[in-house]
């Protein structure tokens, strides 16, 4: 394959991951294996949990696979999505060492429950964090700041404030639930607002997942509560389900790289909701902050404190983002238009002579000819013609007729005295000059000067009559408020008037005056 291919192949799409058949067979034997020891031994709680914890490790470990082949943008999603998975694989094993609780689901308040909440944190801080902000090195720095600001207060609600173990219990399960529900709800919001393809599977990923594991939690949860649940089993598999399908999903969706959706344009309703996402975690946190106010003051004032600071700072930086964003916009946008200025002026002016071209011409006479019309005043072209031209080409070399030629150029652009004047060069050697608000004998002196000038230039032609020198002629047409002739019809008598001058034997100037239907032709 040639470096050219090579090149498509990797800036184009990929449709699937390269290999995830390894980690499919993992969580299916782990899967199998865990179902064989809940049918062989009933009573096997620690072992049973075991399984899950691995099965869920392997799933949060898709997400990371997934993430490696993704660009840096599109990372952060699944990168925060993965760790909230192993953090919940890690509380599930922790339970098998420090936990004592033997029901389907853990009510208890134990080390585990720090873990679990911990596992949350990740996924908030993947619906929080938003395509316009993670690359934001500051915003992410306080982002962790504040994540580890809810974790400390999460510590003293659960360990550090006097509570019975049953009123415990029920905090650490509005805690679990609040957090749990607030996820769901981000879940669904961040989804309105999504940008990219790849954006869309992680946030419809994460979704499909929260939306099937809090049922699978809740019940296990009435179970344990109200039916006397044990851990050991076949209920435990249960705790699988929604993991093992995610982390399957995360190797089956199809990658879509930078790729995006043709969308609307930016609404209000999605930006409302891109700004919500991260205020909803940190009206989580300022709620957390309350609850601890009633028992610890000082703590409760520093975080709230730390909280409004970390708030500012954030808003600081994305201000100063947007600021930046835009100055060098405007900067940007300075130089296109004086590029655009550039790229326009060179597109009307002929690159030879650095005179006006066809283009240009056209645009001017068309403006003379309507103002000419709306104010009656009188107006004349000129039509120069360099005389046997090709013979200077022939005999002396194109570099020195392009020399005339720029030679030419430059004593018309100083006959060109008024300021709608435009002298422009609309063939090989013919010129066109555009007299606004010059008459018939104004327009006939131009023409008498040129030929001086050009005289005096004495430009070397061998093949001229004239004395062997360059010498032009002229076609002048001068009109005044004609009703019944358009400007095409004044171009026309300029060219004719040229043609009688080159009939008449060149070096000289043939004029007509287009007046009222009247046409007064004439050769000097």
């Amino acid at each position: 394959m040639s470096s050219v291919a090579q090149q498509a192949a990797a800036l184009r799409p990929v449709d699937r991951l390269p290999s995830g058949k390894l980690p499919r067979v993992l969580m299916a034997g782990i899967f199998a294996a865990h179902l064989v020891v809940l049918l062989v031994d009933r009573h096997a709680a620690g072992v049973s949990r075991i399984f899950t914890s691995a099965l869920v490790a392997v799933a949060g470990l898709c997400t990371f696979w997934r993430a490696r082949l993704l660009p840096w943008r599109e990372r952060p999603t699944w990168l925060w999505a993965g760790t909230g998975v192993l953090l919940w694989a890690a509380a599930h094993s922790i339970e098998v060492f420090a936990g004592h609780s033997t029901g389907g689901s853990v009510l208890t308040v134990d080390a585990s429950d720090f873990v679990y909440v911990c596992a949350i944190f990740p996924l908030l801080m993947a619906f929080a964090t938003t395509r316009e902000t993670q690359s934001l090195r500051g915003v992410f720095v306080l982002n962790c700041a504040q994540t580890g600001l809810a974790l400390v207060l999460a510590w003293y609600m659960l360990y550090r404030m006097s509570r019975s173990p049953e009123v415990a219990e029920v905090i650490m399960g509005r805690i679990y639930g609040a957090a749990c529900a607030l996820l769901a709800v981000m879940s669904l919001m961040r989804r309105f607002c999504r940008v990219t393809e790849e954006e869309r599977q992680a946030l419809r990923w994460i979704s499909f997942f929260l939306w099937s594991y809090l049922p699978v939690e809740l019940g296990m949860d009435y179970l344990t509560q109200y039916r006397g649940l044990t851990s050991g089993t076949l209920l435990d598999l249960a705790w699988s389900i929604p993991f093992g399908i995610a982390g399957w999903f995360a190797l089956a969706l199809p990658l879509s790289g930078t790729s995006t959706r043709p969308r609307a344009a930016m609404s209000t309703a999605r930006l409302l909701v891109e700004c919500a996402c991260p205020l909803l975690l940190n009206a989580g946190i300022f709620a957390l902050a309350a609850a601890v106010i009633r028992q610890h003051l000082r703590l409760g004032l520093i975080a709230i404190g730390c909280l409004l600071l970390i708030q500012g700072l954030q808003a600081a930086l994305v201000q100063m983002s947007y600021l930046n964003g835009r100055r060098t916009l405007l900067a940007r946008e300075s130089e296109l238009r004086a590029a655009n200025a550039s790229l326009e002026q060179l597109a009307l002016v002929d690159p030879l002579t650095g005179i006006a071209n066809r283009r240009r011409f056209d645009h001017a006479f068309r403006a003379a000819f309507r103002r000419a019309s709306r104010r009656r005043h009188p107006l004349a072209l000129l039509l120069v013609d360099a005389d046997f031209f090709k013979s200077v080409n022939d005999l002396h070399g194109h570099p020195y007729g392009d020399e005339c030629l720029v030679a030419l150029a430059g004593v018309m652009a100083c006959q060109a005295r008024g300021p709608d004047d435009v002298v422009a060069r609309i063939g090989g050697e013919e010129f066109v000059v555009l007299l606004p608000d010059t008459d018939a004998d104004g327009a006939a002196a131009v023409a008498r000067r040129l030929h001086e000038e050009v005289q005096k230039l004495a430009l070397l032609n061998e093949a001229s009559p004239f004395g062997g020198r360059l010498t032009i002629s002229i076609g002048l047409a001068a009109w005044f408020s004609s009703s019944g002739l358009s400007e095409s019809d004044l171009m026309r008598a300029a060219d004719q008037t040229l043609y009688r001058a080159k009939q008449g034997g060149r070096n000289r100037t043939a004029s007509v005056l287009l007046e009222s239907a009247e046409v007064r032709p004439s050769i000097g």
